[in-house]
């Protein structure tokens, strides 16, 4: 349990402390001082408050009108004020969440994308789930949080201190009287009496709501997950379509939304041990001091506007001192978000881990060629799945990779990338080098189809006319009046027209290297064969590396490497021989 603890506290403040020490931390300080300030003026506007109770029910019991009306006056005063702090507490609290959560989004963001270590936690088999909910969500709910519970248990600290020196001075002692004729008295018992009340709430508080923790942190999961297959099955509609698969997506959602329910059910179980017991607590809290204080005021010790303010200031005490009581499941959702944050951050330090461990080294080096030395390339669990000899690939190569289906193609392109991190290489590129990859399926960025063009450059970097020409050279000039639209072209686009945006591409870039990983296959043979064409003749300096199982794409290269494979052995990547380049 203190291990756990020392773990979790150690943790928090490696999420806290980063944003405190940035360049940040000097407008954030002041605009926490000024908030911590509004706390403090809340507990002192509500110390004048109680003493306000005190005079204005006794003006009331003296039929005093001069001073009933005065007692107004001043109420109205301290209303004013305190609309004033709570309004701008309010406002300054969310100037520096806004500040504080943009902060930690791009320092999370700038570790997820460094070292492509966003890609590497997704081959790891302790991969944190939902990335996007941590980065969305989490970092929300811990500023907010952090803000939010510290103030208000500063706040709570400061008003126990304050209400507990008037309860000590108001509060008569209690005389217990014994067998035998002694008695035994207890000095301040108002004072005790709120802070045993308070302790033994708080300890059943813990033990009905401890299980709250890891159901709100699993309950967290599993909304994630349902709304990530929701978001999976918009993006492939058209296939679910094609293939008729409604019931068995239906299935599927239903399947995860199944585990919401089944969780949300023990969570709703125990919210609700939790509230008839926080319930019951605050309506006994409501009365338990008037109890207390109406011997005293029967027996004419105390008068209506002491009783008042007694009741009062036994609430605020109680009120403090049970704070952990009412904060209770808000705790428990905070640490699952600190749970969460936690594992995220700690699953990309193993991605960089992973990455510094690696041994296929991808070097840029004062050379012409592409040096692949001893390459052994395997899958996460170990599995040998590619071994080679030495190759090379000369500026100006135009070099066909084939080989069986599941043989390692698409990997040795990811590990000339210098995104694979399993196996063995030396992998030497010529430095400066502008290198170019297109995958199979061509990412299309959310914005104009200009953006969708020119990336990964910036729209601004490729004008709209070489925008333009790039997209009539691929055939897509029926797209050109639609240049500056903003749509979803991942969807509105066929597989063939995202290919051959992705050409465009290549033709606005003009790599010196250009890796091309089934990138065709969507395309018929005319295309296709217009398509490598255009590359021939727009990019004749650039060097080709090209992933392919059709043998007419062949006569645009003039060198071949196969991956030939024997039963379950590892596949040898080997020299075949030369095609005649067309």
């Amino acid at each position: 349990m203190k291990q756990s603890t020392r773990r979790f506290w150690k943790d928090f403040f490696a999420l806290l402390m980063p944003f405190w020490r940035s360049k940040e931390k000097w407008p954030a300080i002041g605009l926490l001082a000024v908030i911590v300030a509004f706390t403090l003026g809340a507990v002192f506007l509500s110390v004048q408050f109680s003493f306000w109770y005190n005079r204005f029910y006794q003006a009331l019991q003296d039929y005093n009108q001069p001073a009933f009306w005065r007692e107004i006056a001043i109420f109205a005063g301290l209303a004013t004020v305190s609309v004033l702090r709570g309004v701008y507490a309010t406002y300054l609290g969310q100037w520096l969440r806004i500040r504080w959560r943009r902060w930690m989004t791009d320092h999370l963001l700038n570790e997820w994308l460094a070292d492509r270590a966003y890609y590497r936690q997704q081959l790891t088999s302790g991969a944190t789930d939902n990335p996007d909910q941590r980065i969305a969500e989490d970092i929300q709910q811990f500023v907010d949080g952090t803000l939010t519970l510290s103030l208000s248990f500063l706040g709570n600290v400061v008003n126990l201190f304050s209400f507990a020196v008037i309860l000590w001075g108001l509060a008569a002692p209690l005389t217990i009287p014994l067998l035998g004729g002694s008695s035994v008295t207890i000095p301040h018992f108002m004072l005790w009496a709120a802070i045993v009340y308070a302790i033994v709430g708080t300890i059943l508080t813990h033990l009905i709501g401890r299980p709250l923790i890891r159901l709100s942190f699993l309950q967290q999961k599993r909304e994630a997950n349902f709304r990530f297959g929701l978001v999976r099955f918009r993006e492939n509609t058209e296939a679910i379509a094609l293939y008729g698969g409604e019931p068995s997506e239906r299935q599927g959602l239903l399947r995860l939304f199944g585990g919401v329910m089944e969780n949300f059910y023990q969570l709703m179980s125990r919210t609700k041990r939790l509230g008839f017991f926080t319930s019951a607590y605050g309506q006994a809290s409501a009365v338990f001091p008037g109890i207390l204080v109406a011997p005293q005021y029967f027996a004419k010790t105390i008068e209506l506007g002491g009783v008042v303010q007694v009741i009062q200031a036994f609430g605020n005490v109680q009120d403090s001192l049970s704070w952990f009581v009412s904060a209770y499941s808000t705790l428990a959702d905070y640490k699952a978000t600190v749970d969460r944050l936690t594992g995220f951050r700690h699953s990309l330090e193993a991605a960089r881990a992973q990455a510094g461990l690696a041994e296929i080294a991808v070097a840029a080096e004062p050379r012409a060629d592409l040096a692949v030395d001893s390459v052994q390339l395997a899958l996460p669990d170990g599995q040998a799945l590619i071994e080679g000899r030495d190759l090379s690939v000369r500026p100006g190569d135009r070099l066909l990779l084939t080989g069986p289906s599941g043989a390692g193609k698409s990997t040795l392109f990811r590990a000339l990338a210098g995104i694979w991190p399993f196996g063995r290489a030396q992998i030497r590129i010529p430095k400066d080098a502008k290198v170019l990859f297109l995958p199979q399926r061509p990412y299309l960025p959310l914005g104009t189809l200009h953006a969708a063009v020119a990336y990964p450059a910036k729209p601004e970097e490729v004008s709209a006319e070489a925008a333009t020409e790039a997209l009539r050279a691929v055939d897509l000039g029926h797209l050109v009046p639609a240049l500056e639209q903003e749509e979803y072209w991942a969807r509105r686009l066929s597989p063939g027209e995202q290919q051959r945006l992705a050409v465009a591409r290549a033709v606005l870039a003009k790599p010196g290297w250009l890796f091309l990983d089934e990138a065709t296959s969507a395309l018929d043979e005319a295309t296709e064969q217009r398509m490598f064409a255009l590359l021939r003749d727009r990019l004749p300096g650039t060097t080709w590396l090209t992933i392919s199982h059709d043998p007419k794409v062949a006569a645009f290269h003039n060198r071949r490497w196969r991956i030939e494979k024997d039963g379950t052995a590892p596949g040898r990547l080997v020299e075949a021989p030369a095609v005649v380049a067309a």
